[in-house]
């Protein structure tokens, strides 16, 4: 990856929409010069999908959580399973350390939270965390490949 594919990427992530026109006046490329860069970052799996970044809590989901989780039994395939039917869980990790899961979950009340709690718990020992704010948004450390 040279500073021209950093340069797009970076823009793609604040706007993954952007035009190669867009694109291209801000990296001093043509606009088929972009696409070709893009493409090749799509096809060699750098780029892996587009989404839109949603509020959550203008869907009805104004409570977020983070949940740990120490599965009853270590490695439980099941567990998993039944994990990724939750559909409150946003995220799930397998982690080391003491717990085995860290998840992110969204919910629309406290009531519905609760809910959430005794579903996890049944799979083992769980810690529940409300989400405040968010300290830093999600991002990709793009600084660090030029080092």
């Amino acid at each position: 990856m040279d500073k021209y594919d950093q340069i797009l990427l970076r823009e793609l992530l604040a706007n993954g929409r952007a035009s190669f026109a867009e694109l291209a006046r801000k990296v001093n490329l043509s606009a088929p010069a972009v696409a070709e860069r893009v493409a090749k970052l799509e096809s060699s799996g750098v780029i892996t999908g587009y989404q839109a970044q949603v509020d959550l809590s203008k869907i009805g989901l104004p409570i977020q959580c983070v949940i740990e989780l120490r599965l009853a039994q270590h490695g439980n395939q099941k567990a998993y399973d039944d994990l990724t039917q939750i559909p409150q869980i946003l995220e799930c990790y397998r982690v080391t350390g003491d717990s085995c899961v860290f998840m992110r979950a969204a919910v629309g009340s406290m009531p519905e939270l609760e809910v959430l709690i005794d579903k996890v718990a049944r799979l083992g020992f769980s810690k529940t965390s409300i989400v405040l704010s968010s300290a830093i948004e999600p991002r990709v450390p793009l600084e660090q490949l030029s080092r």
